[in-house]
């Protein structure tokens, strides 16, 4: 049973119902370093205590001086596994429930993963995955707390796509993809080891998790006064400024229909025929699947034409390997054009091979949401499907 002597003098500031709040509500947190690690410190104090925490990198040394979940023996350790493990013992929650997912957010998880949580925390540092994760709490109409901290400055910014014409953080970082470092002029990544850290200091991230942790409080009281702004705080002067955003007429996600999706117990293990007979029974129709990315079957050499299999989505081939082992050492920069890739499946297609394929062997993921469109109806059929 909970003691509510924990959270004596907390309910007396924030009341018997926020407390209740925050004991049902469950956050997604996606980055679990110097910043994730204070704010899942100081909510996980509060009381809460459904989480997800996903994040693809492991614990280094340099991690431990801005890091309250982390341990010198966790060095080497996932990041999202640890925090959730560490969580688990710090936790005031009666029944917590706490995930740690080691991996992309982009890349090894569904956009499902959005849908099953109340909150969406962004606590990444790359614009890519930052404008990803937004883009999913609008489709889907998540509360969106995002963070950011420099040498001793931090700003934090809050979107709830639930209100009409709420602006989202495309208004502060553009409308259009975003090229990573790890990325190539070809659009495949490249293998970048010394990837500049960006100077700051623990106390910006202690900050920072501060900030939001009292806004999502704020938030569940009904009482936000940073709902669609951003804030500001610059740490050498203590300034700090709130500005509102205005939403952009040029802002492409907000000009995307409204998402509808069924949910169907199935999961990527399936086979892709079976899959595909039992949604054509299920609904009555003729389904192509689209598949969520470009999945290259198999390539060629740039150097030598060797035939080299790859299996896997366009985005997670590195630009070395449009060349087999012998040639990479003298390669030169050619079209990337010798791709065999397929982007739809359906049961008739000549490839059979392909069909025999389990769902996650195409690029499928869990919790994914999948685009299916019937072309026996007119006008054709458009199904959103999300694996549950």
């Amino acid at each position: 049973m909970e003691n509510k002597e924990f959270f004596d003098r907390q309910i007396k500031l924030i009341g018997e119902e926020t407390n209740e709040k925050i004991k049902s509500t469950s956050i997604l947190v996606v980055g679990v370093g110097a910043g994730g690690n204070e704010l899942l410190k100081n909510l996980i104090l509060m009381g809460f205590g459904h989480f997800t925490i996903v994040d693809f990198d492991f614990i280094e040394d340099s991690n431990l001086s801005r890091t309250t979940l982390f341990r010198k023996s966790d060095i080497g350790k996932s990041k999202a596994i640890t925090a959730a493990e560490r969580l688990l013992d710090y936790s005031l929650h009666e029944s917590p429930v706490i995930k740690g997912i080691h991996g992309n957010i982009m890349q090894d998880i569904g956009p499902g993963i959005f849908i099953n949580h109340d909150i969406i925390v962004c606590c990444v540092d790359t614009l890519q995955a930052r404008a990803y994760i937004n883009d999913w709490s609008v489709r889907l109409k998540k509360p969106f707390f995002e963070m950011g901290f420099e040498k001793m400055n931090v700003d934090i910014s809050f979107f709830d796509p639930s209100e009409d014409n709420a602006p989202c953080l495309r208004e502060l970082i553009g409308q259009k993809g975003f090229s990573e470092k790890r990325n190539s002029c070809s659009g495949l990544k490249i293998k970048d080891e010394k990837l500049s850290h960006i100077p700051t200091i623990q106390v910006a991230s202690a900050m920072a998790g501060v900030l939001i942790a009292i806004e999502i409080i704020k938030f569940l009281q009904g009482k936000s006064t940073l709902k669609n702004k951003i804030l500001q705080y610059y740490g050498m002067d203590h300034r700090m400024n709130t500005y509102g955003i205005d939403r952009s007429k040029q802002c492409l996600i907000h000009q995307e229909p409204q998402l509808e999706y069924l949910k169907i117990k199935a999961d990527n293990q399936l086979i892709t025929l079976d899959f595909l007979n039992l949604i054509n029974e299920k609904y009555h129709d003729y389904f192509l699947l689209t598949l969520p990315e470009r999945f290259v079957i198999r390539s060629f050499c740039e150097g030598c034409g060797k035939e080299m299999i790859f299996n896997k989505r366009f985005s997670t081939i590195f630009d070395e390997e449009r060349w087999c082992r012998n040639c990479r050492s003298k390669k030169e920069y050619y079209f990337p054009g010798n791709f065999e890739i397929i982007s739809e499946v359906h049961v008739k297609m000549k490839d059979t091979i392909i069909l025999q394929r389990k769902l996650y062997e195409l690029g499928i993921l869990p919790m994914d949401l999948l685009l299916l469109k019937g072309i026996k109806t007119e006008p054709i059929n458009i199904l959103h499907l999300l694996l549950d």
